[in-house]
């Protein structure tokens, strides 16, 4: 990934891969939804089908994640983002009742479960971490191939050049996203001479930045916004690993 941190200007256009960090969609539901027209790339080239897409369209990007992640259908969605704010709202008070509707049945399910479980289950808290990045180093070009490839067939997508030299590929989707990357690994390599490198996604980003300093870490770079990519920081822990910090929602 870049380690550019100018902003984003609005005019520019980017690949469908920054797009996907951007917005939280993989690339397989952005290639699905131009192709059923719920959101179109600003520009395809005719040639080689590359889609590019402005910066204008991340707003409507992540709602369409926010609408995904209430299971609303690409009908629905479509009428959101295209109707009217009444017919907006009708799609919303819909959703929402058969929402509370099904929330019922299960609250009603806990409640019988209640009794019998209270003095055995464990409280936990919802970790505020997630595994977001996994940079996987390679020592020439064709091994660079053979990697691409083989995770390629593993994976059933391919995986895509974003720039760099590298080869990425979009796991999960919406809050669950996280980012494979490979890249051969040489001296002018943002990762080369460290252990491992990887990503973590992080609730509160600049006090976790500051909280690793304080431990020990190296800073690499502060948190800060990037070209085609989320709030990030990057640290070097103190035997020779390298994490990039995302800022994640809860």
């Amino acid at each position: 990934m870049s380690d550019v941190t100018e902003e984003l200007v609005p005019e520019e256009l980017v690949t469908i891969g920054s797009f996907s960090m951007l917005t939280g969609l993989s690339i397989p539901t952005l290639r699905h939804y131009d192709e059923i027209g719920l959101l179109p790339p600003a520009s395809t080239d005719p040639r080689t089908g590359y889609r590019r897409y402005g910066y204008a369209q991340v707003g409507p990007g992540r709602r369409v994640r926010l609408l995904r992640e209430a299971e609303l259908s690409t009908e629905d969605i479509g009428t959101i983002l295209n109707g009217t704010a009444a017919e907006a709202r009708v799609v919303l008070d819909r959703r929402r009742a058969e929402l509370r509707e099904r929330a019922g049945r299960v609250e009603a399910v806990l409640d019988r479960l209640t009794d019998t479980e209270r003095d055995e289950t464990p409280m936990t808290t919802a970790a505020d971490f997630r595994l977001a990045t996994v940079n996987l180093g390679v020592d020439s070009q064709a091994d660079l191939e053979v990697a691409a490839a083989f995770w390629g067939e593993v994976l059933g997508t391919p995986l895509e050049d974003w720039g760099g030299g590298g080869r990425q590929v979009v796991l999960g989707e919406g809050d669950a996203i996280g980012f494979l990357n490979f890249r051969v690994r040489t001296a002018d390599e943002p990762h080369f001479g460290h252990r491992t490198a990887f990503g973590l996604g992080v609730v509160g980003l600049e006090e976790t930045h500051r909280r690793a300093l304080a431990a020990g870490a190296v800073e690499q770079y502060p948190p800060s916004d990037g070209v085609n990519r989320p709030r990030s920081s990057r640290i070097e822990d103190p035997v020779g690993n390298r994490i990039v910090l995302w800022e994640s929602a809860r």
